[in-house]
């Protein structure tokens, strides 16, 4: 079946259209001489991917809440880098070339971001009230995520973009392990939801807890090194792998007939 755009809930046209933005905002950020973008920037790729997804992958419940996830993520690390950021909306002539396409990417981006973040994350509860019966959402959430940090994590490595190699290599293999889980049975892939719910969780209280503060909660993990947005962002991610594998089949609902 075709997905006919016009006829998607209006929380998912928003959350579609946060992650449109923040394409154009980064693409508008590079062309004006950003300096965070001293080569193509992979991260509009990943935006577009997303939102094709949540646009055309309609049958599953759960798919605007990768695109929350991913705003959530980038949120997390402009408010981590909160003086660079605010600098780019006060005094873009310092940051760039183009003093008005970086004001305007830098209002864009921050914007697109919270619509992103509010309506994804409704839009997922919205569907999830709506639906009369769901397919294995371990299953079928192993296989995207994992997928998705796949591609992350190999557009990373490809592009050269500035980032911690160990966890990016981290988040690489749990997609391999993750695509791998979802091919398992149904009670194999919710406890592999459980058990990476539980990693994620515990890497974000350890980060947020022991992480020096004066060095905006930087923790090394083993040759990893981890910041506020990096926690922020495992203990949403750990939030939602362990409701996932808590939530049970809904079976289709059947009139009965009386003779």
């Amino acid at each position: 079946m075709k997905t006919n755009l016009s006829n998607l809930p209006l929380l998912t046209k928003l959350t579609i259209a946060g992650l449109v933005g923040c394409t154009l905002a980064i693409w508008m950020q590079w062309l004006s001489g950003d300096p965070a973008y001293t080569k193509f920037p992979p991260g509009p790729v990943f935006f577009i991917a997303v939102a094709a997804m949540v646009a055309f992958a309609t049958r599953w419940w759960w798919t605007p809440l990768i695109g929350a996830l991913i705003g959530l993520l980038v949120t997390s690390g402009w408010f981590v880098r909160l003086p660079q950021d605010m600098q780019r909306l006060t005094h873009p002539g310092s940051v760039g070339n183009f003093a008005p396409g970086i004001f305007a990417g830098s209002l864009l981006l921050i914007t697109s971001l919270l619509l992103t973040d509010v309506a994804g994350l409704t839009a997922t509860v919205q569907n999830y009230r709506r639906m009369e019966h769901t397919a294995d959402s371990s299953k079928i959430l192993l296989r995207l995520f994992g997928g998705l940090f796949v591609l992350m994590g190999v557009m990373v490595m490809v592009s050269g973009v500035h980032a911690d190699k160990y966890h990016n290599l981290m988040h690489l293999t749990w997609g391999l392990l993750a695509v791998g889980a979802s091919f398992a049975g149904s009670t194999f892939a919710k406890r592999f939801c459980l058990g990476s719910g539980i990693f994620y969780l515990a890497l974000a209280v350890l980060g947020l807890t022991i992480g020096d503060p004066a060095m905006n909660r930087m923790w090394h993990a083993g040759p990893m090194v981890l910041h506020t947005g990096d926690h922020i962002f495992h203990l949403v991610l750990g939030s939602v792998f362990i409701a996932i594998s808590q939530l049970r089949v809904r079976e289709p609902r059947y009139e009965q007939s009386h003779a």
